[in-house]
């Protein structure tokens, strides 16, 4: 695969509905048609040979030799991944036909299911205790919009302090937004100038940016303070100075 970083990069969205995935970050323009299959079968175990991509959702990229650099792309083209086999490669199981999923009431007359053993001993939803449940839903429901909402305000090469618990502040840079494999709350990858980190842009087996050692970090959205808006807040208004 070609160098991951060149000197000529540009920053593009991904997203993939059937294995609900998305991410933005950069790619080296010396990157292939063909370098982007190897990629995406690797984080979205997609087979290679199944993947379409469609340039802003509507351009087919049928030609693997294509370099990136003689696509004509812009700082945040989109990159729509799909594929010809769609029930393969679902792996959500909301997403399956009809035909593929079991009622409620065929569920019911199994044996040994969790379902059947969450009732027996009045746990998680079952244990009576509904307002904890209603609570830790809707709190989890407003954290969870609240970091779409500071997703849609990063950028790639941004600069950001990170606020982890029990961690000292750290200043960085961000390198990647969205999702990691396997995992399926957004991250923040991040980049150190100093070795404070606890990755070099790899998770896993896949590279989603390159870093030296302990230079990086994946990152919680709920984690990461915008440096332009703590900037501009504690900024002191020239109006409100006083001259003894």
């Amino acid at each position: 695969m070609s160098e991951l970083y060149t000197t000529d990069n540009v920053v593009l969205r991904i997203e993939c509905q059937i294995k609900n995935f998305y991410c933005k970050r950069k790619f080296s323009l010396n990157w292939t048609v063909s370098d982007l299959r190897v990629y995406f079968e690797q984080l979205l175990d997609i087979d290679i040979e199944n993947i379409i991509l469609k340039l802003n959702n509507n351009v087919k990229l049928t030609n693997d030799n294509f370099k990136l650099a003689e696509l004509n792309l812009k700082t945040n083209d989109l990159i729509f991944i799909d594929s010809v086999n769609r029930v393969d490669d679902i792996d959500d199981v909301n997403e399956l036909p009809d035909k593929y999923q079991m009622s409620d009431k065929d569920y019911d007359k199994r044996q040994n299911t969790l379902r059947k053993f969450l009732k027996e001993n009045k746990l998680g939803k079952y244990s009576g205790n509904l307002n904890l449940s209603y609570n830790n839903s809707n709190q989890h429901k407003r954290l969870e919009l609240e970091s779409i909402e500071k997703l849609k305000l990063l950028k790639i090469g941004q600069e950001v302090n990170v606020c982890e618990p029990n961690k000292p502040l750290r200043t960085a840079n961000i390198q990647y937004v969205g999702i990691l494999r396997g995992i399926r709350e957004p991250f923040i990858g991040v980049i150190f100038d100093e070795p404070v980190g606890d990755s070099n842009g790899q998770d896993g087996c896949i590279r989603y940016f390159d870093a030296k050692r302990k230079h990086a970090s994946f990152v919680r959205p709920e984690y990461i303070q915008i440096r332009d808006n703590i900037e501009q807040s504690s900024g002191t208004d020239s109006d409100d100075i006083k001259l003894d």
